[in-house]
């Protein structure tokens, strides 16, 4: 699968979703959330299933652009049995190559307005944000409309947090500011009505 080819992610990029597909809601990437999480807390690799079982302070999320299909991520660089959820920039297979990447700090989001990613320990890259947003916009046309966005962030002061940790929020205040996209989050009651984003 290669990253930001609609075809290949499901995503709908244009200004509709198609008419045979139901448009997901907060709740419908809610369920997503939990699902995915469920599957990489019984994961067979003891460090993917210590990092998002109960007491693991990680990240997975679901998004949907215009009502499309909706795409998932998760906030590590996962094994190739996980290459269904959306890799962004890691989506590279040249280990030297996204080495360079990294260091870079470089974006593909919205690229006529450069954005760089700060410099940490561990790469914002690999955010779940990052990897939906990024993976977006790596396709052709570029993405427009309205992302909904669903963020699981099990936090240990915060469970369940909807909300985008700082550098995830710096990128999508840049996407939302500069690249014709509006961010709608979804609340802890995936009842409640998707909150656009404050920037």
């Amino acid at each position: 699968m290669k990253p930001g080819n609609a075809a290949d992610t499901g995503m709908n990029q244009g200004s509709q979703a198609s008419s045979d597909i139901a448009e997901p809601d907060c709740k419908e990437l809610n369920k997503r959330n939990a699902d995915q999480r469920g599957k990489l807390g019984k994961d067979k690799a003891e460090s993917i299933k210590s990092a998002f079982g109960k007491s693991g302070a990680t990240t997975v999320a679901h998004g949907s652009l215009n009502g499309g299909p909706p795409i998932g991520a998760a906030s590590r660089l996962l094994p190739s049995r996980y290459k269904h959820l959306a890799q962004g920039l890691w989506a590279e297979k040249s280990k030297a190559k996204r080495r360079k990447m990294r260091k870079s700090r470089r974006s593909n989001v919205c690229p006529e307005a450069p954005y760089r990613y700060s410099k940490a320990a561990r790469p914002h890259q690999s955010h779940c944000e990052s990897k939906i947003l990024e993976t977006l916009f790596s396709g052709s046309p570029k993405p427009s409309g309205s992302l909904l966005l669903n963020i699981n962030w099990q936090s240990s002061n915060n469970p369940n947090s909807k909300d985008p940790c700082a550098a995830c929020e710096k990128l999508l205040c840049h996407a939302q500011n500069n690249c014709g996209i509006d961010i709608l989050l979804c609340q802890k009651d995936p009842k409640k009505d998707a909150q656009p984003l404050e920037c």
